[in-house]
């Protein structure tokens, strides 16, 4: 580990950041995102006001350079990096998107991870990585680019190993599988990483646990600012879609109800369904009259309070829906 002229450091590089869920739980473990890079800008201003130290590049990850990420790296840190953190969207490759396309460009993104990864390592030297996406990359449309991205992996000299973790597991209060890839420098290390046992006997935490003390939200309008809201809802991303459905008014939703993909609504005594917002189809609150708040889908994911998402109202529902929940980013780190 490389060890900075102030003390011990442990900086990472952060690809496809979204909301910034693995760079958190990262922190909470004494890592700290140094540069970070999403194609959305909405990402990289989420990036830089919930991270301080890190600076953020709206760039196309499919087509930078490495060359143009080492010179960043070299503006803003004295020290190598010890990681590479990433989950490039997981749209194309998820089992509950009806609306697939038979040539995504993001299928190529996990090439493009392996591409920067093999890269970074031959120049500044990694002790580890983490890749993380949704399991249906595990499937037999996508199986090809799964087991090529291991195989670039290793041949960019780690140790790689694989793992499935559900969120409910770590203190969550979502049902959320995942599938994370970690490698480590195989120069440096001569054994796999060992995945965090998921404790089943544990009692997950409920959408009761998670947003039951919160005050109602502030219903969408383009006038509002997030100081507009945190003022009248006590944080900025309390706020939600505006309710127009008949349905929320005409007693047909119930607590842990599912009428079609549009109306799933949550219990108070069960954890959430997986927090993935595809087409602001955002879940139900429990009490059947709207849909959850941003904030809400925050607390689902165990975001700390302190966190911000920066962005219109569909921006942070696109954030929310692919992050991270930062607990689980925190038992791998």
């Amino acid at each position: 580990m490389q060890v900075d002229p102030e003390g011990e450091s442990r900086p990472l590089i952060s690809l496809f950041s979204g909301a910034g869920g693995l760079d958190q739980g990262f922190k909470e473990r004494g890592f700290e995102t140094r540069l970070a890079y999403d194609i959305e800008q909405h990402c990289v201003n989420t990036i830089e006001h919930n991270h301080q130290a890190a600076s953020a590049h709206q760039e196309d990850l499919s087509e930078i350079d490495v060359d143009t990420i080492i010179s960043h790296w070299r503006t803003s840190s004295e020290v190598p990096p010890v990681g590479l953190l990433g989950g490039p969207p997981c749209q194309s490759f998820s089992r509950s998107n009806v609306y697939k396309k038979d040539q995504d460009p993001r299928d190529t993104l996990p090439r493009h991870y392996a591409r920067i990864l093999n890269g970074l390592n031959d120049e500044l030297g990694l002790d580890f990585f983490v890749f993380e996406n949704v399991p249906g990359l595990l499937d037999e449309d996508h199986i090809e680019l799964y087991d090529s991205f291991k195989r670039r992996a290793r041949a960019a000299g780690f140790i790689v190993s694989e793992g499935e973790l559900d969120a409910k597991y770590f203190g969550v209060p979502q049902n959320r599988k995942r599938i994370f890839v970690v490698g480590v420098n195989e120069d440096r290390f001569d054994s796999r990483f060992q995945f965090p046992k998921e404790d089943e006997n544990a009692s997950t935490p409920t959408v009761q646990d998670a947003i039951g003390d919160l005050p109602e939200p502030i219903h969408f309008s383009r006038s509002l600012t997030p100081e507009d809201i945190a003022q009248e809802a006590g944080h900025p991303n309390h706020w939600c879609m505006r309710p127009r459905s008949d349905k929320f008014e005409d007693g047909s939703l119930s607590p842990g109800e599912i009428k079609g993909r549009s109306f799933r609504t949550l219990a108070w005594d069960q954890p959430s369904y997986t927090v993935a917002y595809g087409h602001r189809e955002v879940h139900v609150h429990p009490n059947c009259n709207r849909r959850l708040s941003i904030f809400e889908a925050m607390r689902l994911q165990a975001f700390p309070d302190e966190y911000e998402l920066v962005g219109n109202l569909s921006q942070q529902i696109d954030m929310i829906s692919d992050a991270v929940a930062p607990p689980v980013a925190e038992a791998l780190a």
